[in-house]
């Protein structure tokens, strides 16, 4: 179960990049708080106490009771949220912003999770390959049942066999990707792919022609015999 953790937030009424600017030279971020029905509301915090208070597991989808605050640390109300985008500083990784959206306990809502691949599949240990095609899923489900990621045991999986979208299950909730969407395939190896794609043909695979066999060499020529002197000729 999402545990809801506690955040305080304080409400305020500058608005602008001169605004933002201020805060974020008090070590404070701008944020806003929206949705279901009620009024934008301007708000500032703390971004080491908003990562202190996100689940280490599940971060930004962390479901939180927000406590609004007037500039004299007075509780004015709270919120139930969840953080529906931010804005980072992709250099320093530091937050520069970030959305709280209203959400009701008891009705789904849309969030992304991270596929979380485990296990080491027979396909894979009969030296196939497993290949991965998805990072997150997007999932319809209730504040309280958000879990840390979609879990994916591919230890089943055999040579040649796909694990779908439509094989999963998230309790509590429904993943909204297309149910044909593959997330992981054991590629077999490649000797049982050549044996595969030779079986469709019905034909085997052809035997590689033996090398042609070397021509003797000529045999040399006798050298030609010398021919013997001729014989001189008696003096007269």
């Amino acid at each position: 179960m999402n545990e809801q953790r506690e955040i305080t937030v304080k409400l305020r009424n500058e608005h602008g990049k001169g605004a933002a600017h201020k805060l974020r030279a008090k070590g404070l971020i701008p944020a806003i708080v929206y949705g279901a029905g009620g009024k934008h509301l301007s708000v500032s915090l703390d971004p080491r106490l908003l990562r202190k208070a996100m689940d280490p597991a599940r971060k930004l989808n962390t479901w939180f009771k927000v406590n609004l605050v007037d500039e004299a640390d007075q509780l004015v109300h709270t919120e139930s949220c969840i953080v529906i985008d931010h804005q980072k500083d992709k250099v320093r990784d530091e937050i520069l912003h970030v959305d709280f959206l209203r959400v009701d306990p008891e009705k789904e809502l849309r969030v992304r999770l991270p596929v979380e691949v485990s296990g080491r599949s027979v396909g894979v240990v009969a030296r196939g390959t497993l290949k991965t095609f998805l990072r997150y899923v997007h999932v319809s489900i209730r504040p309280r049942d958000i879990p840390t990621a979609l879990a994916v045991d591919v230890t089943p999986l055999a040579s040649g066999q796909t694990l779908r979208i439509k094989d999963m299950t998230i309790p509590g909730g429904r993943i909204l990707e297309n149910q044909n969407q593959s997330l992981a395939f054991i590629d077999p190896p490649k000797a049982k792919k050549e044996e595969d794609e030779a079986g469709k043909d019905g034909k085997k695979p052809a035997a590689a022609k033996p090398a042609a066999a070397a021509k003797p060499a000529a045999a040399a020529k006798p050298a030609a015999a010398a021919k013997p002197a001729a014989a001189a000729k008696p003096k007269k």
